[in-house]
């Protein structure tokens, strides 16, 4: 990460970060890029082992000590526990999130509230936590990590809905917490994780040749984003979203499921 970082080593000298998922994918990387320039890292997430085996990662990537810790962000007990702990912590970065790919016509009740909590009610958890910690201390600094909202993405329309609440809040608190705390969303395009292997058939996305930037992301692209959108080089920057996409937001496949994976659109409308 330091090999592609675009900032200068101390650029976050002296700040806390938190950074929620950080033990893999998007959310260590994000992890390695802050560390890379000066900022005190930890990492939080459900599983001690894959932390551990990050911070080691980090560590050697960085030279730097990354501190780690638990949390669940759908229980509002783990959360605030976790906020209490790191008190001193003036950037946060919401990275912690997840859906399944299903049609929509599909979705179980269950199914629906288990991505809606997780990745609004979560998030929310996560923000209020450490923004009041930030709006009775010094201020700081909140980053959300979303997904391509604004053109519909088929396939996940439970993370959709949510990512996209994420967003307005972002927006409404911008405004209720500044100029205490800023807060701004990074939506990612295509990143070829672990996680997004694991998550999508083979062919998702396989359409992103027609997008402006034709390729797949590198996850220090995501890392720079949040880098800038927390660092004093954004300090009049709040309540935006920066998409980390090639250009995906304007011209390229959004459906979450591989080709073919609405028959129904090819059968004859009934009803116009």
């Amino acid at each position: 990460m330091s090999d592609t970082s675009a900032f200068r080593s101390d650029l976050l000298a002296g700040r806390t970060a938190l950074v929620s998922g950080g033990g893999s994918g998007l959310g260590k990387a994000i992890a390695t890029g802050l560390a890379a320039v000066g900022a005190d890292v930890t990492i939080a997430a459900r599983r001690q082992e894959t932390l551990e085996e990050a911070a080691t990662e980090i560590a050697a990537a960085t030279g730097r000590s990354i501190g780690v810790d638990l949390v669940d962000i759908r229980n509002l007990e783990t959360v605030e526990a976790l906020a209490d702990r790191h008190a001193d912590v003036d950037i946060l970065v919401n990275n912690a999130g997840g859906q399944f790919p299903q049609k929509a016509r599909d979705f179980s009740a269950n199914g629906w509230r288990s991505v809606i909590d997780l990745n609004l009610n979560g998030t929310w958890n996560m923000t209020q936590a450490f923004g009041n910690k930030m709006l009775d201390g010094n201020g700081g600094t909140i980053c959300q990590i979303i997904a391509t909202v604004g053109r519909g993405i088929p396939g996940i329309a439970h993370s959709a809905a949510a990512r996209a609440g994420v967003l307005e809040l972002t927006k409404t608190l911008a405004y209720e917490w500044g100029p205490k705390v800023r807060l701004n969303c990074v939506a990612p395009g295509q990143f070829r994780t672990d996680a997004y292997d694991s998550t999508y058939e083979e062919g998702v996305g396989d359409g992103y040749v027609e997008q402006p930037l034709p390729h797949v992301g590198h996850t220090s692209d995501i890392a720079n984003a949040v880098t800038f959108l927390v660092s004093p080089a954004s300090r009049f920057v709040t309540g935006e979203v920066l998409f980390v996409d090639g250009g995906l937001i304007v011209q390229g496949p959004m459906s979450a499921l591989p080709p073919g994976g609405y028959p129904e659109r090819d059968e004859p409308a009934t009803r116009l």
